[in-house]
């Protein structure tokens, strides 16, 4: 795109950083709205897996069905990964046709649309297993990895950051993925307990397993009592990883990883606390979709707090953009 042409002026580095950074919100309200579909029962209102002009979703056989009966849940789940997916591949284009930026981000924002596509596939194979308990754990563990990899790939198009995303200083970032790895353990873990049918297993006791006590011997109700635990070995990990990781980032004069330092440790303590409400609740929906939502966030402060410490989050590394229609957004200056 030639300098000073109408298009030049439209694509601008400022422009698709706001695109990613909107992509990223999408994948996080897509896992609060999927949060809604198991505990309403809905997860089979829509039976088939077609589409309209072979990319709108249908749901038993209609694009824009009535939105009752659980499709509501269903089916404005698909929608809103269609969505997902479209600006996906709008990232991805624009990275194609945009060849300043380095090729690593423009392949990174090519395979983040492969990873759309697997994860509609595992939706479409749930719903044609008719729910097989381990598809849809991996449909749901692969959703909370997207938000990730999309935080990753949003961080590097920062328009102060993304002509040498690479540039920069490393700190010790290890505690952080350690935070970030038992927090996808507990993903799974919740993944395999709602899908397996063991959320209310329990009942309404949040401190054990009724009359089984806090450590059961039937199957499931371990499963349960398993995704509890880890729950508060994740809390205890993600203030550690706080505390630690606030006083290294002051130490190194990181501003934003000094504020987002503690955002983990204050989130696994309301994570804990909806996941206690979720079975004193009886899964009450607004209280599950919340949990499923939080754990979202719980793993992308994990995730963006690791950019944070490594060459992105280098704030010595930031470089200013070419004019005052390229300025970054206020408050989104280069982290990670």
């Amino acid at each position: 795109m030639a300098t000073g042409t109408g298009a030049a002026r439209f694509f601008t580095p400022r422009r698709l950083f706001a695109l990613a950074f909107a992509a990223s919100v999408f994948t996080w309200i897509m896992l609060l709205i999927g949060g809604t579909v198991n505990p309403t029962g809905s997860s089979l209102a829509c039976k088939d897996w077609s589409f309209t002009w072979g990319f709108i979703p249908q749901c038993n056989g209609d694009a824009f069905p009535s939105m009752t009966n659980g499709v509501q849940f269903e089916h404005g789940h698909r929608l809103w990964g269609w969505l997902v997916g479209f600006t996906t591949t709008i990232i991805a284009i624009w990275g194609l046709v945009d060849k300043t930026l380095p090729k690593r981000t423009r392949v990174l924002a090519v395979v983040a649309v492969f990873l759309v596509l697997v994860q509609g596939a595992l939706g479409g194979i749930t719903v044609l297993l008719k729910l097989d308990p381990i598809v849809s754990t991996g449909h749901l563990v692969l959703g909370y990895l997207f938000l990730a990899y999309m935080i990753h790939l949003t961080l590097r198009l920062q328009p102060t950051r993304r002509d040498d995303p690479a540039a920069g200083a490393r700190l010790q970032r290890g505690f952080v993925a350690f935070g970030f790895t038992l927090a996808l353990a507990q993903v799974a873990l919740g993944g395999a307990m709602r899908h397996y049918g063991a959320g209310m297993i329990c009942g309404d006791d949040w401190i054990g397993c009724g009359a089984e006590g806090f450590w059961p011997s039937l199957g499931l109700a371990k499963l349960h009592m398993t995704h509890r635990v880890m729950g508060y070995l994740v809390l205890i990990a993600a203030i550690w990883v706080s505390a630690r990781a606030r006083r290294r980032a002051v130490a190194d004069g990181r501003g934003f990883a000094a504020r987002l330092a503690w955002v983990p440790g204050v989130l696994a303590v309301v994570q804990v606390v909806l996941g206690l409400l979720t079975v004193a609740t009886g899964k009450s929906v607004v209280i599950v979709a919340l949990h499923t939502a939080i754990g979202g966030l719980v793993l992308a402060s994990f995730a963006t707090l690791f950019f944070a410490f490594g060459p992105l989050g280098d704030p010595a590394q930031r470089r200013p953009v070419a004019g005052p229609s390229e300025a970054p957004p206020r408050g989104l200056e280069a982290h990670a």
